[in-house]
């Protein structure tokens, strides 16, 4: 009979030769992708697809598969050439990346960028061939984005005014994510190739790499904000969400998890961070907010109509669609999630469970019309390897590539199948943790009651999100 040593020697090679295989698919489908929309081959949305298989290969072989140690470089190394593919490929999901490079220039001319819509005339100036006719709602829109990102808009653009340079930053900003996230991967005892999990992710790679959504950022430093807290730095982790804040402010959502851990320093170190980065810009005034109002009446924020579950609750169970009422119901939840906090939890890795699901709820609360949106949730899925928050990604990845993929009766529908689907992983995660708990205690000596509840949870590819 062989020995172990000899099954690995064996096994590993042929795992890190399927990865391998699979890697070059990938990287072919990314090729596929990035002319679709021109030439119409077999459809992006079949890319897509194709890539959720792919990628849900690689993470079997990586979870159940042999490893060594050439199979976290092959990980990698595929994750890279697929981004390098979105990183020099013409931009085609989203035209964002033009204000990012728009908005970089016009501080480096020394223009405050929320004071001039980029179709002024002070900035005639600045306009060329390449990145201002490609900005959207220029002709009545400031910029939406916060101060953090605008520091990030013109630190890039001192390199290079270009989209290319403008998505290798957010590429960048992945790499800070991948080091933090192998960091937690061996603080919990995991194997490092499981950052896979991550760096093949295909929403990754076409919102961040390919489009270069500025929440890439917010991805490395949620990470980092992770990474601080299981290792015990609560104030640090907490100063990162609020980096994270200053470049899209919806991750200060994050603050409310920490619970009984939330002090009077921590609020003012939060608040200092963000006092600081607006104070950089506050030449305009109020107009430092730019286009945000502007952006909740055009998006529907203020009117109701984005919001899924106001329109499924009206539909189907006929209650009144007040928007407001709406807004103050899940302002309530997320309350009450940080009210059980405080009481219950007090462990680093469960407030980062609990972070996770505070991301899950108000994302699904605010029912995104863009997949770019889910990104801030994957830090945490796959530093818990919770199951149905990497489904719920991979849904916003192929949903958002189809024809459902358009605001009204559509959009309606993909959001009913996407958070079925999701709502179903949940309930089977759920029943699996009761049954596996349920075994467990079975084969316990029933003489010895105390034991039980000692007893270890078994591993499980759910992860410990709820733990």
């Amino acid at each position: 009979m062989r020995s172990p040593s000899c099954l690995n020697r064996h096994f590993a090679p042929a795992a890190n030769i399927a990865l391998l295989l699979l890697g070059l698919v990938y990287i072919q489908y990314c090729r596929d992708g990035v002319v679709e929309y021109k030439h119409y081959i077999h459809g992006y949305s079949r890319d897509v697809l194709m890539q959720i298989g792919l990628y849900s290969m690689g993470v079997l072989l990586v979870l159940f598969g042999r490893t060594n140690r050439w199979t976290l470089q092959i990980i990698l190394g595929v994750a890279l050439a697929a981004r390098l593919v979105g990183v020099f490929a013409p931009e085609f999901l989203s035209s964002d990346m033009y204000r990012y490079v728009w908005d970089g220039k016009v501080q480096g001319a020394g223009v405050n960028p929320y004071r001039y819509i980029p179709t002024d005339e002070h900035l005639q100036f600045l306009r060329d061939g390449q990145i201002y006719p490609n900005i959207n709602r220029k002709e009545y829109a400031h910029t939406i984005y916060p101060p953090g990102a605008q520091l990030i808009f013109l630190g890039v653009t001192r390199i290079s005014e270009t989209e290319a340079c403008m998505k290798a930053a957010m590429v960048g900003f992945e790499v800070l994510a991948c080091w933090a996230l192998l960091q937690i991967l061996q603080f919990f005892g995991r194997p490092r190739e499981e950052i896979l999990l991550y760096a093949w992710h295909p929403l990754c790679v076409w919102e961040i790499a390919s489009s270069g959504h500025i929440d890439g950022a917010v991805v490395g430093f949620l990470s980092v904000a992770a990474l601080a807290l299981i290792r015990g730095k609560i104030l640090r982790s907490a100063c990162w969400i609020s980096v994270a804040a200053m470049v899209k402010m919806f991750p200060l959502v994050l603050l409310l998890a920490f619970g009984r851990r939330i002090t009077a320093r921590m609020l003012l170190m939060c608040g200092a961070i963000i006092a600081l980065g607006y104070a950089l810009y506050a030449s305009v005034g109020a107009g430092v907010l730019g286009f945000l109002i502007g952006f909740t009446h055009e998006e529907g924020l203020d009117t109701g109509d984005r919001y899924f579950f106001l329109a499924w609750a009206h539909r189907y169970m006929h209650v009144p669609f007040w928007p407001a009422l709406y807004i103050a119901v899940s302002a309530l939840l997320l309350g009450g999630i940080a009210f059980w906090a405080m009481v219950r939890l007090h462990e680093p890795k469960q407030i980062l469970g609990l972070q996770l699901a505070i991301g899950i709820v108000a994302t699904m609360l605010f029912s995104p019309h863009y997949p770019w949106y889910f990104l801030w949730i994957l830090p945490f899925a796959v530093a818990l390897r919770y199951l149905p928050a990497l489904v719920l990604t991979l849904e916003a990845t192929y949903w958002f590539s189809t024809e459902l993929a358009l605001p009204g009766e559509k959009m309606f529908r993909m959001n009913e199948y996407m958070y079925s689907i999701f709502l179903a992983t949940v309930i089977t995660d759920l029943l699996v943790r009761w049954w596996r708990n349920a075994h467990s205690v079975s084969f316990s000596e029933p003489s010895d009651r105390s034991r039980i509840g000692r007893l270890p949870s078994p591993p499980s590819f759910a992860g410990e999100a709820c733990e």
